[in-house]
C-alpha cells in the first residue's frame, strides 16, 4: 500500500482554504521553500522542504507573486508548521 498523508489537527479560527501554494520562508539572510498546504485569514498550514531544519518562531513567509505575511509559530508537527499571521 502507498504512504498516507498525515494532516495535522485542525485548529482555525476562520474558514480554511486548501491550497498548495510554493512559497518562501524567510529569515535574516536565508530562504526555505515550502508548500502551503491550508490558509485561512489569520494563518496557515505549511509544509517545509527541509524538516530537519531549525526555523526561528518568527519569520517571512513570502506566497508569490505578491503576498507577504509576517508569522509567528504556534505549532510544529513532522515537518509540519502552524502559523498565525501577525502585524508587522
Amino acid at each position: 500500500m502507498g504512504k498516507e498523508m498525515i494532516t495535522p489537527p485542525d485548529r482555525r479560527k476562520s474558514v480554511r482554504n486548501p491550497s498548495l501554494d510554493n512559497a518562501l520562508i524567510r529569515f535574516g539572510d536565508l530562504s526555505l521553500c515550502c508548500v502551503v498546504r491550508d490558509i485561512t485569514e489569520d494563518g496557515a498550514a505549511l509544509k517545509a522542504d527541509d524538516p530537519r531544519s531549525s526555523l526561528p518562531d518568527q519569520f517571512t513567509l513570502i506566497v508569490p507573486p505578491n503576498k507577504t505575511f509576517s508569522c509567528s509559530v504556534v505549532w510544529r508537527e513532522d515537518g509540519w508548521l502552524g502559523v498565525a499571521f501577525t502585524a508587522e
